[in-house]
């Protein structure tokens, strides 16, 4: 390239005017279509076309609430951007503001799901767009109430054992206060001594009222 400027200011000439082609044209008409951009201003949006197909449901009915950040109860509302190819392609999705990592890496793998899109037109052509949304995590009444049992009893840190009605659960219990008669909390010695290394975390003992319905 360094030759070309040396030997013809004429050539090196020629060569800048077809470097500054596109910009030139794009100024000239703002409304052009560049095979490439993203765009955040189209005329037609793009249509997410899963199941189900509005977004915010979606993304409810797929959240999987991370359990450390259930028990020490972290809300918040997460904003993932990506983009949406003119192939109907999610891509490039990253997160815009976050709440805590846990909950970040929660919002961009639920977002990252949604791969089926009618993507955006601009001018009547099919282009990439980029689009911004909302990933919410908020706990009812009774979860607050109960992560706020764990954080008292300092068991929201490590995942404690859970026994209901007597039985060993191996996942979060989700259980409408109403239902419950009691919680106890055992800690260190005993809690190893009744449930073995399981226990070494806290065991957190629930006891139903008369009535309540299996927990699935």
């Amino acid at each position: 390239m360094r030759k070309i400027f040396i030997t013809s200011s004429k050539i090196a000439i020629a060569l800048l005017s077809v470097a500054l082609l596109p910009a030139f044209v794009m100024a000239e008409n703002p409304n052009s279509v560049v095979n490439d951009s993203v765009y955040t201003v189209v005329d037609k949006a793009p249509k997410f076309n899963g199941k189900p197909s509005r977004i915010d449901r979606f993304i409810r009915e797929n959240l999987i609430y991370p359990d450390d950040a259930w028990m020490e109860g972290i809300e918040g509302v997460v904003t993932v951007s990506f983009v949406v190819t003119r192939e109907g392609q999610l891509m490039d999705a990253k997160i815009e503001s976050g709440v805590e990592p846990l909950l970040d890496m929660e919002a961009l793998r639920v977002v990252e799901l949604m791969q089926s899109w009618t993507p955006a037109k601009k001018n009547g052509q099919l282009v990439h767009s980029r689009m911004v949304v909302p990933v919410s995590f908020s706990l009812t009444e009774d979860e607050k109430a109960f992560a706020e049992t764990l954080i008292n009893h300092g068991l929201e840190k490590n995942p404690p054992l859970f026994v209901l009605d007597n039985k060993i659960v191996r996942s979060r219990v989700h259980l409408p206060s109403y239902n419950v008669q009691s919680i106890r909390v055992l800690k260190g010695e005993e809690a190893v001594k009744r449930f073995g290394e399981e226990g070494k975390n806290g065991v957190v003992i629930i006891t139903t009222k008369r009535g309540t319905p299996p927990i699935r």
